[in-house]
């Protein structure tokens, strides 16, 4: 019979994954994750690091998270279960630490700079004259979610903070403070287990938080911030569930400054509370026991070079939802889900309160807000709508990405019955009104806005209107990639002014010439003359952004018009891009998100400035990416922006549409309201 392995989490800490409905994953996923020694990776990555965090009790048990700095090598690894550590913690007296001999001790090294960090918990061996040695008990990566990119430096500066007799504890936060507290965006926590015995679960633990600055709000002698997703494992709620004494540690590390606070925590579950903060899953209060100030204290500084991109769906106090007025979601159901291709599903949703849709032009997109399995986080996504107009549903359709959050979710955890929060139809890349001939050419997903453009100019003719000549050309991989074919197909039996093309890349053994496709290969220069006519005819392209460059090429070469070409990139491109240089852009400004309160310096190299505000951990509005939306468009009240191409959208007087604008030559600071 089978032994089984126990647990790895102590009772606190199960006690809080089964309350959340994750026990049973985590038990289940979690084996070999936390191990009994360090890997070799780890012990490369302690030997390697200059700054490591300690969690040591003072006399009172509570627990206090202290940076010790040390040239690279200041650390030792002698075998896979101990770490040497050649300093001392420097605030042992001033904070009354418990640093002796078998004492419980928790480790987080961090690199700020990769947002690299592993923790390594276990019990003090050895106190050296200038050294002390840790056996390992528990070793476990992290990752690096919520971790803002710094580079530091070593500074001269001694400490002179430790030179004085001043340095004394107070039980209360002054405004100053609070603040300085408020404006953070990094602070690390320690907790402890309410029995430290030699249970290997039971002892000290010490990890990083954060967030956008004003995500740590202080009432009084009281702080609360959000506990975001994480790896559910979680070692520091358990920590709190078992024993309420805690310690924070909040570094400046452009001044050197840091604040130390110990105090009791609590776990706030109020799902109220947590729906006003976004992306918040919970609420932790710490009242405050104990608070010392440190200037010029950390003997490494260096400044913030990127936010965490996992910052982008989260809230701060002031601002915690941080959501458009724009858009209004409303809930819809799933009333059916189709299997389209081997990569693509179609869903169809109506409203979930009954009342009628909104109307739409073929090609707009929908944009759908999806709920994350297991947390209260949510994914904002735009998915072109793939029909033309009904009375009684919308249909998107989404392509499974590999490592796309939002389309796994859909296609693994969706289903038929579930519901989803959609806003209004958008988008500019609609049929013109003409009258011309229609070339719909599209690759892979890109297939999505031509179907609905068909089937809308199919109602138009079924209305009456006089056929205009489409060829509609698609590029993809074989039958199994090929989405909409069999729709396709009767479409092009119906209508005799369909011309339908397809064209296969790698065609399946069973795949027949003919029959599944017309054309092997890629869609080239001497297959567009083949198949297209000689003038006064509009194209529309939707597809990757090298199938679109490679297309628009072609099209050019034929001598079509700019003017004639329309297209959506489902990504970053554009056509023009490659003609913006250094003289139509700054070579460096700086921008103020005034809602953020957050100031940055961009470069050419850090894109447009909605790339340049994601980096930063903000969240706006966007969809197409390209300028054609209006989505994005954002209040600028301070500098002027460019960009490579004229947008399709007019932004408004005193805005910008920050998908595709870049400071313009000449302008030193932009003001964004975001």
């Amino acid at each position: 019979m089978k032994r089984l392995q126990p647990s790895q989490f102590h009772q606190a800490e199960k006690a809080v994954q089964k309350r959340l409905g994750v026990a049973d994953m985590v038990a289940q996923h979690s084996e070999g994750y936390i191990r009994s020694t360090m890997p070799g990776q780890h012990r490369d990555f302690f030997t390697n690091l200059p700054m490591v965090i300690v969690s040591i009790t003072d006399f009172d048990g509570f627990p206090w998270p202290i940076p010790l700095h040390g040239k690279p090598g200041f650390i030792k690894s002698p075998n896979a279960n101990t770490l040497e550590i050649e300093t001392y913690p420097t605030l042992k007296d001033v904070l009354k630490l418990n640093f002796k001999k078998s004492q419980k001790i928790g480790i987080l090294g961090i690199e700020l700079h990769t947002r690299r960090r592993n923790r390594m918990n276990g019990t003090i061996k050895e106190i050296n004259n200038n050294s002390f040695l840790v056996i390992c008990e528990q070793s476990f990566g992290n990752c690096p979610q919520y971790i803002q990119k710094r580079e530091l430096h070593w500074v001269d500066t001694p400490q002179k903070c430790l030179q004085t007799e001043d340095i004394f504890l107070t039980n209360t936060l002054t405004s100053t403070c609070a603040e300085w507290i408020e404006s953070s965006d990094t602070f690390f926590i320690s907790s402890r287990t309410k029995r430290l015995s030699t249970d290997k679960r039971d002892g000290l633990d010490v990890s990083h938080r954060g967030g956008k600055p004003g995500f740590v709000k202080v009432e009084n002698d009281t702080l609360y911030f959000p506990d975001f997703s994480g790896n559910q494992f979680f070692n520091t709620l358990g920590n709190i569930q078992s024993d309420s004494r805690v310690g924070l540690y909040f570094p400046d590390y452009e001044s050197g400054k840091i604040i130390l606070i110990s105090g009791t925590a609590k776990i706030i579950w109020d799902k109220e509370l947590t729906r006003i903060f976004e992306g918040a899953e919970r609420i932790i209060s710490v009242k405050v026991r104990n608070c010392l100030i440190l200037d010029s204290f950390l003997p490494m500084r260096g400044v913030l070079t990127e936010l965490s991109p996992s910052l982008i769906r989260t809230g701060t106090w002031e601002n915690p939802q941080e959501k458009s007025a724009a858009r209004v979601y409303k809930q819809f159901k799933i009333i059916k889900k189709i299997k389209e291709s081997r990569d693509v599903t179609s869903f169809y949703i109506r409203p979930l309160d009954g009342s009628a849709l909104s109307s739409y032009l073929p090609g707009q997109f929908l944009p759908i807000s999806i709920k994350q399995p297991h947390t209260s986080s949510t994914c904002l996504r735009t998915y072109t709508l793939s029909q033309a107009p009904l009375s009684n549903a919308y249909r998107f359709s989404v392509k499974r990405e590999k490592f796309g959050l939002a389309s796994r979710i859909l296609h693994d955890t969706i289903n038929t019955g579930d519901s989803l929060y959609v806003s209004q139809p958008e988008g500019k890349f609609t049929l013109q009104t003409n009258k011309k001939t229609n070339v719909l050419l599209s690759a892979g997903i890109g297939i999505t806005p031509m179907i609905a453009m068909l089937q809308g100019l199919i109602r138009e003719v079924e209305k009456g209107e006089k056929p205009q000549d489409v060829y509609f050309i698609h590029s993809t991989q074989n039958s199994e990639t090929h989405t909409f074919a069999n729709e396709l197909k009767h479409l092009n039996k119906r209508h005799k002014w369909l011309q339908l093309y397809t064209i296969y890349s790698q065609p399946k053994l069973n795949d027949k010439l003919g029959q599944h496709y017309d054309v092997s290969g890629r869609i080239s220069l001497d297959l567009l003359r083949k198949i297209l006519p000689t003038d006064n005819f509009d194209v529309y392209l939707c597809g990757s952004e090298s199938f679109m460059r490679s297309s628009y090429t072609n099209l050019k070469a034929m001598g079509i018009a700019e003017s004639r070409i329309f297209y959506e990139f489902f990504d970053d491109g554009s056509f023009e891009s490659h003609q913006l240089n250094k003289f139509q852009t700054a070579q460096r400004a700086e921008i103020y998100f005034a809602k953020s309160n957050i100031t940055a310096t961009w470069t050419p190299n850090d894109g447009t400035l909605l790339q340049f505000a994601e980096k930063m951990g903000l969240k706006p509005m966007y969809s197409c990416r390209t300028g054609n939306c209006g989505t994005c468009s954002c209040t600028l009240s301070t500098g002027e922006v460019t960009y490579a191409n004229k947008p399709g959208y007019t932004p408004a007087n005193g805005s910008a549409l920050i998908c595709c604008a870049r400071p313009a030559l000449n302008t030193t600071k932009l003001t964004f309201h975001i």
